[in-house]
């Protein structure tokens, strides 16, 4: 498992490259969004340049290094997720990616599907973590 022998800085930056990836999905950068990005850098201790980095980064298919464990890999969709709602609007292109990024995480079209549609009924409120947790339980039985 290549995750495994990642420092934890390494993973970091890892999940910020994604987020930045799913911010610039539909080719605006909007103060929601870079919120977000910037709570992550200083959370999890990463130059808030990197977002800048990323950004400018010309976009291709994600060729990280993915977690195998579901600890983490649902820690990256739900920061996806969160990413893609920060900005109050759900674009196609957020959702398609989001799509991808799933699948690489290993998560069904169909929990994808319904975490997508959750993200939509509360792209104006707080994040929907009883929403989430229940979907979650539900996929796990």
């Amino acid at each position: 498992m290549m995750w495994d022998i990642l420092t934890q800085d390494e993973k970091n930056k890892v999940l910020l490259k994604l987020l930045v990836h799913i911010s610039k999905a539909d080719l605006i950068l909007k103060e929601g969004e870079l919120a977000y990005l910037l709570h992550i850098c200083r959370n999890l201790g990463l130059d808030p340049e990197l977002i800048r980095t990323y950004m400018l980064q010309k976009d291709e298919n994600i060729h990280e290094i993915l977690p195998q464990t579901e600890q983490d890999r649902m820690n990256i969709l739900f920061h996806l997720l969160f990413t893609m709602k920060s900005d109050h609007e759900i674009h196609p292109y957020e959702e398609n990616l989001i799509f991808s990024l799933s699948f690489k995480l290993g998560f069904s079209e169909e929990i994808t599907r319904n975490f997508i549609q959750l993200m939509k009924e509360h792209t104006s409120d707080g994040m929907p973590l009883n929403g989430m947790l229940e979907i979650v339980r539900k996929h796990n039985n």
